[in-house]
């Protein structure tokens, strides 16, 4: 934790009592409670494809309540507590044999949140457990349970229209626990060799987002997540831009680039780059995307339970990221004239070659999905409360009786 040390005396050495409270006990006292309660059922339908697990056959729900506390600035000082805790309610069959996902059954209770932060200005460093939102390194929030990190993230805001993070990750807390069958996928990971993480995003030139992303772990055991586990450390980035026309008609073009190197004896690299258009009919928001991952390896995607947040393609049951994969999606947007109501329905297209079918140990092939998104966030007396249902039918071109798939979540939270 050298790392971890020399940050916080460094912040400490040019504190400056303007930060402070009146006292520790006031701190305390006027500190922040928030919170949430969490509802999400899952079906999904029998079908034989393999690359539908492991929703596959499906039927579950479970509640979750989690609990947080901020204390005031004390000399720039603020303690941060949380704790989370779920409940399987029981709709797959008791033996546990058909019908679960254990995602979504797992009872069990963490402390997902223990961290000390330090802000000057307009910058600050957060140091012990914690939860992480980057395009490649974050804390799923999926299902009820999130996953958490024990970790020192410095965020630095100073640099005009620029923002940067640098974090260095001691150990991943994963939302299943022990409680679960305890595969590699979910198990804690304790870093013996650190993971490190530097992200970049920076809006200096009119109508110009750029972003990009490098993480590192030299860990020698498993690494990365499901669907993608990586034997051995590997480098992972990505760079990506964003630029919107000042033209009258509303028009905007992503680009993305990205890959990983692996250190495993044997492991071929890769690479993906991807094409994002999006631009506005009437009312419906529209985005064109297309992504391509070469054929050598599978890309690792985002650490943290979240396969797939770089890739536009990204569905709800598939993901582009694995090797040899070309995808072609289009969504529409639509708010039917409502208030703090959020529709999407979305198309993709995959397509996987023999080679990157073989070095994947994944069988796409020709496939489509459909997705339909829709998300509210009720307002007056109600306020705190929302609801999403996100669905999707797959079809894959498989020699398999049943080649189809259906799957849906619904979600229920109230935050306060």
């Amino acid at each position: 934790m050298k790392f971890a040390k020399v940050s916080l005396m460094a912040l400490l050495a040019i504190g400056t009592s303007s930060f402070a409270a009146d006292s520790l006990e006031d701190a305390f006292k006027n500190g922040k409670f928030s919170g949430e309660f969490r509802f999400l059922y899952t079906t999904g339908s029998k079908s034989d494809v393999a690359a539908t697990n492991p929703a596959n056959n499906s039927k579950t729900g479970s509640i979750a309540v989690e609990m947080n506390y901020l204390t005031d600035s004390f000399y720039g000082f603020n303690l941060g507590l949380g704790a989370q805790s779920a409940h399987d309610l029981g709709f797959h069959d008791r033996d546990g044999s058909t019908e679960d996902d254990s995602r979504n059954t797992v009872s069990s209770s963490h402390l997902n949140n223990l961290y000390l932060k330090y802000s000057m200005l307009k910058s600050n460093i957060i140091v012990g457990r914690q939860t992480i939102k980057l395009p490649i390194l974050m804390s799923s929030g999926a299902f009820p349970l999130e996953d958490s990190f024990d970790a020192v993230s410095l965020n630095i805001k100073e640099i005009p229209n620029t923002f940067v993070n640098a974090t260095y990750v001691k150990k991943w807390n994963k939302r299943y626990g022990s409680d679960s069958s305890g595969s590699v996928v979910q198990e804690d990971t304790d870093y013996k060799k650190p993971l490190y993480s530097l992200y970049i995003r920076n809006k200096s030139i009119e109508n110009l987002t750029l972003d990009g992303q490098y993480l590192m772990t030299n860990e020698n055991s498993n690494n990365g997540d499901a669907p993608v586990l990586i034997s051995g450390g590997y480098d992972e980035y990505f760079l990506r831009a964003n630029y919107k026309f000042p033209i009258d008609f509303p028009l905007s073009l992503g680009i993305t680039y990205g890959g990983a190197d692996f250190d495993a004896t044997g492991a071929k690299d890769t690479s993906f780059y991807g094409l994002k258009l999006g631009t506005k009919v009437g009312d419906f928001k529209l985005n064109l995307a297309y992504t391509s991952v070469d054929d050598d390896n599978s890309f690792p995607g985002t650490l943290g339970h979240v396969p797939d947040t770089i890739l536009y393609t990204n569905m709800l049951t598939n993901n582009g990221i694995f090797a040899g994969t070309e995808a072609v999606s289009l969504e529409a947007i639509y708010d039917f004239g409502i208030e703090n109501l959020y529709t999407s329905a979305k198309v993709a297209h995959f397509d996987q070659s023999n080679e990157g079918m073989l070095n994947s140990s994944v069988d796409l092939y020709k496939s489509d999905e459909i997705n339909i998104d829709i998300r509210y966030k009720f307002s007056g007396a109600l306020k705190g409360f929302s609801t999403r249902l996100y669905a999707g039918y797959g079809d894959y071109d498989e020699n398999v009786p049943k080649d189809t798939f259906s799957y849906a979540r619904l979600y229920i939270n109230y935050k306060f």
